[in-house]
């Protein structure tokens, strides 16, 4: 059962609709009747071209026929007359209509004439004379066919809005497209007529007014948001509604005259003349904003299809509203008065507007008028034929049975009147039950999509393999949706990465779903469709129903988990039949391949997510590995004595080994070496952090070790956790005595070979660095002589694994460095990386970090 708010809502829509189409039609057809009503043509004139302006409050004369008696009284052209014998013509023309048709030839008659740039009224007298020459037969046939088919203007408009509306009374566009159309219809002045009953004339002078000061901004506001949103109304929204205020203003103001009007207060501020202008810049500059947006969204319009229909509405619009746009506004502005031809040429352009939009409607399936036409009628014949049916055999078997009856009772007809007619009641009331169930049938026959089920799931399969993103499969369901079951509104919503069920497709696109919606979708726990007039009002949010024009929810969900990944909200049929259990079934087949589509879509997502976290992730070790690089010596140092070569090695892109030489100058130089508790980003960190503690104080070295070694513990100590340490080699090398002092600060104890052979350990002086707060160490000594060797290394060098487990160790690296013993300190340092990476098998495990210095 349809919720009552919705059967209600349609009916104030239908009611409104009615008494908005009565209001037209009896504007329009007295228009048309009194159009026709001209009165006769006068047998005097004076010699003038005249166009009455209501705008001006009088007749403008257009031109004055040279000799004729309205050059001698001084009449001019662009004069403009405002009274006749005394009587105002603001209102109307019927003074000046009356004194013509009672004049003679002879009489004359006052004329109030205001010239341009003349403060005030001159009065000229004028004497009337016969009326001479006449048009040929044949120009004047013509001229009263174009009369007639101009006098049926309205039609036009009326047969192509008050249809639409009617049948899509919930679409707003289609209410703009009437209240446009309306607003066309009361373009052309109200006949001047003098037997207008006083109240019809004051209904049509309201009507004219209001809707002819709309036209412009009802124009913008129909083009803004139809067939699709303009680019000018998503920028400025607030647009069509700032241009609707002064039309409104504009029309109640000159429901008295017949004519929008400018509010007294204004036009006592602008004159006359400046307010008549303004009025005028805003009606042709709500028009051709109008006419721009349309361009602009045909512009825009991402889909071929819309961009069709956009294309036919814009030319029907320019070649329609443009030549009056152009004629009109030389008019207004110039008073250029174009021959009658012009006139008439213009009038006719018109008809273009309402026609092309009824060709959109027909050939372009503008608002899906056509599909409701075809099937309606369709349905309406088979149905209401059906019916007819059941009538025919029911008086055709009740014939027959009392005919039967007489024949064989001796009773005769009297009985078998009553008889019949009683069988007759009987074969109705069953056969309206057999109606009953067939007209159900007839409903999903008729109302069924031109598409078969079966073709539209499989070629829906065979697309879904191919969809790689939300908005393709959006895109694919709402094509498939709406061509089995033409529902009003569509809108899919599929979960974005953020979680959010997000509009990828249809009328909702880029908005977030209503949290009723989801709620209700998340407790149903299927992916059966959801008919909410099924529902009982209590159990979801009608406001928010009624706003997105839900009536059928389905919801999408994922093949592993049954999670919610989606939803299709479709609005009601454009059949205004309820979806059926064969439509509700084709929906949860598709369903069902959406949730499997959305399932490889994520599981690509996540996918393509983990490759970017690892090409990311490598990019930044890649830099982290440039910045340390940079942190580590980029030359050796150059000394009398001593020559140096270092190296790091490390396991990952970064790590925690760490060597510098410190240059103290005059022949000075510190050795330093370090191994960092943790490898990769971790190790790097703590690396950078005693590096920049040691170099930010190392001159401290000169006067005092080991002062600044508790300087460099206390900040490591207070820098890192308690289980992160360092272990150190920090030596002092003097050139000028050759003297190397040093502390070893539980670092893997150096290899100094001497150049006699004997090979001896610079052992531990004290503990590591940065595991305790109290801590201090000793000094220890060595003076070098040419030809001695020192290899200072990290635990990398000799724990490295070869066959059999086997550990590299520093049996191995001293026997290189007595092979090598000779060699620069560069060319040894090449000599035990080689080795040791030789003896190694598979991955390195730890950061290889080794310093050679030569003494010469």
């Amino acid at each position: 059962m349809e919720p009552r708010t919705s059967t209600t809502r349609r009916a104030w829509l239908l009611a409104a609709a009615i008494v908005f189409a009565a209001a037209s039609v009896l504007y329009s057809a007295a228009w048309m009747y009194y159009m026709r009503q001209a009165p006769p043509q006068a047998s005097v004139e004076l010699g003038f071209e005249n166009d009455y302006r209501r705008d001006l409050g009088g007749d403008l004369i257009t031109s004055v026929v040279p000799g004729s008696p309205a050059e001698s009284a001084g009449l001019k052209p662009n004069d403009c007359i405002v009274a006749v014998n005394g009587s105002s013509l603001s209102a109307s023309r019927e003074p000046e209509t009356a004194a013509w048709m009672a004049a003679r030839p002879g009489d004359t008659v006052e004329l109030t004439v205001q010239r341009p740039g003349e403060p005030r009224p001159r009065v000229l007298h004028g004497t009337f004379r016969a009326r001479v020459g006449s048009r040929p037969t044949s120009y004047l046939r013509l001229v009263s066919w174009l009369d007639e088919i101009t006098a049926s203007f309205p039609v036009f408009f009326l047969i192509v809005g008050l249809p639409v509306l009617f049948m899509r009374l919930e679409d707003r566009n289609a209410w703009l497209l009437a209240l446009l159309f309306s607003a066309f219809v009361g373009a052309p002045s109200v006949p001047d007529m003098a037997n207008i009953p006083a109240l019809l004339r004051s209904y049509m002078y309201a009507y004219r007014a209001i809707f002819d000061g709309m036209i412009g901004a009802m124009l913008y506001l129909f083009f803004a948001v139809f067939p699709a949103r303009s680019p000018i109304d998503r920028r400025l929204p607030w647009l069509k509604w700032a241009l609707l205020v002064p039309a409104v203003v504009i029309g109640i103001e000159g429901v008295r005259y017949g004519d929008p009007r400018v509010p007294a207060f204004i036009a006592n501020l602008l004159g006359e003349r400046g307010a008549n202008s303004a009025r005028l810049v805003y009606l042709y500059a709500s028009v051709v904003l109008g006419l721009i947006a349309l361009a602009a969204t045909a512009r825009s319009e991402p889909s071929p299809e819309v961009r069709r229909k956009i294309r036919v509405l814009l030319w029907g619009a320019v070649a329609g509203i443009g030549p009056a746009i152009i004629i009109r506004s030389a008019q207004d502005f110039a008073r250029w008065q174009p021959p009658f031809w012009l006139n008439m040429t213009y009038t006719l352009a018109l008809f273009l507007f309402p026609l092309s939009f009824a060709y959109a409607v027909v050939k372009h399936r503008v608002l899906d008028i056509p599909v409701l036409l075809k099937r309606s009628a369709r349905y309406l014949v088979v149905e209401r034929g059906f019916v007819a049916l059941l009538l025919v055999i029911a008086v055709v078997a009740t014939i027959l049975l009392a005919n039967a009856f007489s024949a064989r009772f001796s009773v005769g007809a009297r009985t078998a009147i009553p008889v019949g007619a009683t069988f007759g009641v009987l074969l109705i009331t069953a056969g309206t039950e057999v109606h009953r169930r067939v007209r159900k049938r007839l409903d999903r026959a008729f109302f069924r999509s031109a598409y078969d089920a079966q073709q539209i799931l499989e070629e829906l399969a065979a697309r879904t393999l191919t969809v790689t993103n939300r908005e393709g499969l959006a895109t694919l369901l709402e094509r498939h949706i709406g061509d089995a079951l033409h529902p009003q509104s569509l809108a899919i919503y599929l979960k974005a990465l953020d979680q959010r069920l997000v509009a990828h497709a249809g009328d909702a696109t880029g908005r977030e779903i209503a949290p009723d919606l989801a709620r209700l979708a998340s407790r149903h726990g299927s992916t059966q469709p959801i008919d909410l007039s099924d529902l009982e009002a209590d159990a979801l949010d009608m406001e928010s129903t009624e706003a997105t024009g839900a009536e059928c929810l389905v919801p999408i969900r994922g093949s592993d988990d049954g999670d919610l990944q989606g939803l299709a909200v479709l609005g009601p049929r454009l059949s205004e039949e309820p979806y059926s259990s064969g439509d509700k079934r084709l929906l949860a087949s598709v369903a069902t391949q959406a949730g499997i589509a959305m399932y490889s879509i994520a599981l690509a997502e996540k996918m393509a997510q983990s490759m970017e976290a690892e090409r990311r992730a490598a990019q930044e070790m890649e830099i982290a590995r440039q910045v340390q690089a940079k942190l580590l010596p980029q030359q050796s140092p150059t000394l009398a004595t001593l020559e140096c070569a270092g190296r790091c090695i490390q396991t990952r892109a970064v790590g925690g080994d760490y060597y510098d030489f410190l240059d103290f100058d005059s022949g000075r130089l510190g050795l330093v070496l370090a191994d960092i508790s943790g490898k990769g980003i971790s190790g790097a960190l703590l690396m950078a952090n005693l590096q920049a503690n040691l170099r930010s104080q190392y001159a401290l070295a000169l006067q005092d070790i080991p002062r600044l070694l508790r300087s460099v513990n206390h900040l490591f100590y207070k820098n890192t956790d308690d289980c992160h340490y360092a272990t150190a080699f920090f030596g002092f090398y003097d050139d000028h005595t050759r003297t190397l002092r040093y502390v070893n600060c539980g670092h893997n104890a150096p290899l100094l070979l001497r150049a006699c052979g004997t090979l001896e350990r610079l052992d531990s002086t004290t503990t590591v660095l940065g595991l305790f707060e109290q801590w201090d160490c000793e000094v220890s000594e060595r003076e070098l002589v040419p030809g001695d060797v020192l290899v200072i290394f990290t635990d990398g060098v000799t724990e490295s694994v070869g066959k059999n487990d086997q550990e590299y160790g520093e049996e191995r690296l001293m026997d290189t460095l007595r092979s090598q013993r000779n060699q620069s300190a560069a060319a040894l340092l090449d000599a035990i990386v080689a080795d040791v990476q030789r003896f190694s098998v598979g991955e390195q495990a730890d950061d290889l970090t080794l310093v050679i210095a030569r003494c010469v």
